[in-house]
């Protein structure tokens, strides 16, 4: 039974740090802080089929965003084709169609907020060219097309622009699946009204178990479920409960809960390893510990089969979905009103 880890965000230590991904890290303490969560040696220990490793920059809309871009998606494809431990999965259609692993470990991007197109929406072709297999509409400040849940400009007032909408189909017809972790729920509602083809909230819990900013409402997940998408449980103990210190008995209730309202195949793990959280779950030392989440679910009473949904199918399921769409939808010019500022 293989892990596909819906975000992961190595790649951003790699760039400020010079973390090697190559080489196996230290173990960390129990609820780790920060960084340091995660490796290729110890993502293959842990039983990683796959994880999608996130492509970040200033949340500020300028173009030294999509140039940095490019080189984290360029350091990406250099260490895939260093390391054959590693295979570089290519968009939503190679995560579909890589489900056995082919015996190594799955990397793939996944660009976390729009601001980096800098509001170029033919920037969504080369997305899909680059092999993104998902693009978040904000991260943690409002852009051209959405607005977040928490950050700068953050509000639960503000839907999608016409921008934002108008990206919304363009990443439908180019395959790139639309992610709308750290997005406002009027947003998150927008979203899934237009979109044609599944969506994802990669890294997140629910307000029904603890009210947060960065989990979303009962309405969000029936919208996202409603799509054919997947909600990824994030490991962040402060987003899921309020706590610095919490086991992943917490997620699992936000796990249960995602299951219990839409039912087990509209649920994934993304735990945010790697993502700058003060702490991860008090039970995790780094990303071997992902385990506890499979052993809890085991322990909950989940079958083998709703595990393997959760731990990799749900997410493949909605990859190959969007892939297949890819072309559905309509192809027309952009209007001046749906131009960033129009």
């Amino acid at each position: 039974m293989g892990i596909l880890d819906l975000h992961v965000d190595s790649i951003i230590q790699q760039r400020l740090f010079g973390y090697d991904l190559r080489k196996k890290h230290r173990r960390g303490i129990g609820g780790q802080p920060l960084f340091w969560h995660a490796d290729i040696p110890r993502m293959i220990e842990a039983g990683y089929s796959g994880a999608c490793l996130g492509v970040h920059y200033w949340p500020v809309e300028r173009e030294g965003g999509w140039r940095e871009l490019k080189k984290q998606i360029a350091y990406l494809d250099a260490l895939s084709e260093a390391d054959e431990r590693v295979e570089r999965v290519w968009g939503a259609g190679g995560w579909a169609a890589t489900e056995e692993g082919a015996g190594r470990l799955g990397l793939g991007p996944g660009v976390e907020g729009a601001h980096m197109l800098n509001g170029k929406i033919e920037r969504v072709r080369e997305l899909a060219e680059y092999g993104v297999g998902y693009l978040t509409l904000t991260h943690f400040s409002a852009n051209s097309a959405a607005t977040p849940s928490m950050g700068r400009g953050a509000n639960e007032r503000d839907g999608l622009t016409a921008f934002g909408r108008r990206l919304v189909e363009e990443l439908n017809r180019y395959g790139v699946v639309v992610d709308l972790a750290h997005v406002n729920n009027p947003c998150v509602l927008d979203a899934c009204a237009v979109s044609q083809a599944p969506v994802m909230c990669t890294h997140t819990g629910a307000k029904g178990v603890f009210e947060h900013p960065r989990n979303i409402s009962d309405r969000a997940i029936d919208a996202i479920a409603k799509t054919g998408g997947v909600m990824g449980v994030i490991f962040a103990p402060r987003y899921l409960s309020g706590r610095w210190r919490a086991t992943s008995e917490v997620a699992l209730d936000h796990l249960d809960y995602f299951v219990k309202r839409v039912g087990v195949e509209h649920v994934a793990l993304g735990s945010d390893y790697d993502g700058w959280l003060p702490t991860i779950l008090a039970d995790h030392h780094d990303c071997r510990d992902i385990q506890t989440m499979i052993e809890g679910m085991r322990q909950r009473g989940y079958s083998d089969e709703a595990i393997a949904k959760i731990s990799e199918g749900n997410a493949r399921r909605v990859f190959g979905e969007v892939a297949r769409r890819a072309s559905e939808a309509p192809v027309r010019e952009m209007s001046a009103s749906e131009a960033p500022g129009g």
